[in-house]
């Protein structure tokens, strides 16, 4: 086979090593998806505790409502964190991928489990945060609608 046959071959057909990048890409863009939606979240959670509840919070859930925003806060630096780690990923694979360099997939692989725990954490501890701040809310329209009879 002539040597250009050869390279058109390779173009067409990619390596196992160029399906796995693109895969690894695909996956990093759905997880940048992902963390884009927990800004969005984030944002909305802020607006909602900055907005709202301070009017009908009594002492004590203010306290708790403080400590609240302190962990959005905490949240959005982590989500900061993760969305770094994760576009340095992406821009390492299409470097891998357009200099057809495997070489340092190990290492990739490496970055790949050390992002989704990452994200599987954060999704976890964002869940758990979520459903504290909508029970404080619950609580305290309860408490606000009482005072208002």
């Amino acid at each position: 086979m002539t040597e250009l046959l050869q390279k058109r071959q390779e173009v067409l057909e990619p390596s196992n090593e160029a399906n796995s990048l693109v895969q690894f890409y695909a996956l990093g863009e759905h997880w940048r998806s992902d963390v884009a939606f927990y800004h969005d979240e984030i944002r909305f959670l802020q607006d909602l505790m900055e907005s709202y509840f301070h009017h009908f919070l009594d002492q004590m859930n203010l306290a708790w409502a403080k400590r609240m925003e302190r962990k959005i806060s905490i949240l959005d630096r982590r989500r900061e964190e993760i969305e770094r780690k994760l576009n340095l990923h992406l821009h390492h694979i299409c470097d891998m991928i357009k200099d057809n360099d495997f070489r340092q997939e190990k290492h990739l692989l490496q970055d790949q489990e050390e992002l989704e725990n990452l994200l599987a954490t954060y999704a976890k501890d964002f869940r758990t945060l979520k459903k504290q701040i909508f029970t404080l809310t619950e609580n305290g329209l309860r408490n606000f609608q009482k005072n208002q009879d």
